[in-house]
């Protein structure tokens, strides 16, 4: 589309008139008329727009603004457009190249025509979510500017390589000598890492105590000799004032050549081995093979399929219940909830296929806000019929350690008006690197909400937190029930475990009950509710109205 010089000349001395140079603070003019708007060129690097000048710019822009907000972002500019009087400041949120949404402030005046009729539209955007991207404690560049360097090899099309790298116990080493002691080590790790990759290669501070390297110059094989040198140096200890640490190292790496993947996809994916290498494989290296990790049939494109389908309303995500019953009475007392997605061309992806990859998205708390919200409304269908009962939800520690998590569980309590007496959180995959205390503090919040707590305990070692967590339950993993009729180790951890929870108080809920002589075998030990194929799969909640358990009297 073509348009007059005259256009150009008109828009441009407009927003010359209110252009400003900033970091933070983006200038827009907009023509009404011809829907064409003029960017600045800090606005149009940073949420990645077509160019200076838009075309059919209230779609291009809208695409950008988050769809809770759009809704009020469309009221308000037509509110203004129509000539009635309006706050001439508000705020929405707004989605970045890198996919992420930041705070905006927007401050706009509408400018007439002769006629007295809304022309153009004036507008300084201010970016209230804008972090600085150099790192304090090491002096590297942050993730983020890794984010925008991979996004130009991506535009350029060109194949690297991302390797992350990470102290399998960094946590222990921050209890045992300080924060500050921790931060010191990690700036002489990246300052290593610098001196090595030299010119090679980019190295960045990704999320915790990460370190990451780019490189579209080295080769696998460099990067295998890299990792295995530097696993050397952190093991021969490195010298932090009077101290000598040694520690492991764990490392995963992921070579790229199909640049078309997301690049929180590829970090994502790379974060997915690292975690890998530190919990599986002792530190070794965990290469992802030809977008395939080794021994798993998830793909780099199923990541980014699914994270697309997190940032696209969840579009994809459903959930199922699995009941749980009273192992007394026969009756529902509860029911789990468990969520599924549902895609082409990859059909029903079980989620052991995508939710440890998503957890260490920064996508994941989305999603997680997503089950919450729609469990709840599916819970007051539910509570309709079953006054006393609850829904079971598991819940991931990234979810808890998230700053505004409180504020979210609050808003979609009060939101949803679901009672929270009618919710439960089950704690799962609580690692020795998780804080204890922070993670103590979000449970007693959670029970002044009224919410109950269960831990799923699968050996002696999870035990430890229920002596220190105000715990409602403790649900005995499959790891135990499914073998109580063979295995005389299982029977001798059930006794002990539900023996424990029975002299704290506290319930027990033994799940993977598959068969009738599960159950029977359960009947020597302190167990109140019962949950596993046996009485149902999992199902939608539908079908799980018309359960013979929830319907029975």
């Amino acid at each position: 589309m073509a348009e007059s010089p005259g256009t150009y000349d008109t828009i441009g001395k407009i927003f010359d008139t209110f252009a400003v140079t900033s970091k933070s603070r983006y200038v827009y003019v907009y023509d009404i008329e011809k829907n064409l708007a003029k960017w600045s060129e800090n606005a149009v690097s940073y949420f990645g727009l077509p160019g200076e000048f838009v075309y059919k710019a209230d779609q291009v822009w809208e695409a950008h603004v988050h769809p809770e907000d759009r809704a009020t972002y469309r009221e308000h500019l037509e509110t203004a457009f129509s000539g009635n009087r309006v706050n001439p400041s508000f705020e929405y949120r707004a989605r970045n190249k890198s996919g992420e949404y930041v705070a905006c402030s927007c401050r706009g005046v509408v400018i007439k025509d002769y006629s007295g009729k809304a022309a153009f539209y004036a507008c300084s955007l201010i970016n209230k979510g804008i972090v600085d991207n150099t790192d304090p404690i090491t002096g590297l560049p942050n993730h983020y500017e890794m984010y925008n360097y991979m996004h130009r090899l991506e535009f350029l099309g060109i194949r690297y390589i991302l390797l992350l790298v990470n102290v399998i116990d960094f946590g222990d080493i921050n209890r045992l000598y300080g924060y500050m002691f921790g931060n010191r080590m990690l700036k002489q790790m990246a300052e290593w890492l610098v001196q090595e990759v030299g010119p090679q290669g980019h190295v960045y501070r990704g999320d915790g105590t990460i370190l990451g390297v780019c490189t579209n110059n080295m080769s696998i094989d460099d990067i295998k000799n890299l990792y295995q040198r530097m696993r050397t140096h952190v093991k021969n200890g490195l010298s932090v004032g009077n101290n000598r640490v040694s520690a492991e190292l764990g490392g995963g790496v992921i070579e790229l050549d199909d640049t078309s993947v997301d690049v929180h996809a590829v970090y994502t994916s790379a974060k997915y081995a690292l975690d890998h290498s530190k919990t599986k494989k002792h530190g070794n290296l965990i290469i992802f093979h030809n977008n395939e990790l080794e021994h798993n049939t998830s793909t780099i494109e199923l990541v980014n399929a699914v994270r697309e389908s997190v940032l696209d309303h969840c579009k994809g995500f459903y959930l199922n219940y699995q009941p749980i019953i009273n192992k007394k009475t026969g009756k529902l007392t509860a029911a789990e909830v468990l969520l599924r997605w549902n895609r082409e061309p990859y059909g029903d992806v079980a989620p052991s296929e995508f939710v440890p990859w998503l957890e260490q998205d920064r996508a994941f708390y989305t999603l997680g806000t997503w089950i919450l919200d729609k469990a709840m409304k599916d819970g007051l269908e539910i509570l309709k019929d079953h006054p006393d009962f609850y829904i079971s939800l598991n819940l991931a520690y990234m979810q808890l350690e998230k700053s505004e998590f409180r504020t979210t569980i609050v808003e979609l309590l009060r939101g949803n008006r679901y009672p929270g007496t009618a919710m439960c959180i089950e704690l799962s995959n609580v690692t020795r690197e998780i804080n204890f205390d922070y993670l103590k503090s979000q449970v007693i919040f959670l029970k002044s909400c009224g919410i109950r707590i269960a831990l799923d305990v699968s050996d002696f070692s999870t035990l430890d937190l229920a002596t220190s967590l105000p715990l409602n339950y403790i649900k005995l993993g499959p790891e135990i029930t499914e073998n109580l009729s063979k295995s005389p180790l299982s029977r001798h951890m059930a006794s002990a475990i539900t023996g424990f929870a029975e002299d704290m108080s506290i319930g027990v809920c033994a799940t993977g009950v598959a068969d009738r002589e599960t159950e029977d075998a359960l009947g020597k030990y302190p167990v109140d509710t019962c949950q596993g194929y046996y009485y149902s799969h999992p199902v939608s909640l539908e079908d799980f109205k018309k359960l013979e358990v929830y319907n029975r009297k």
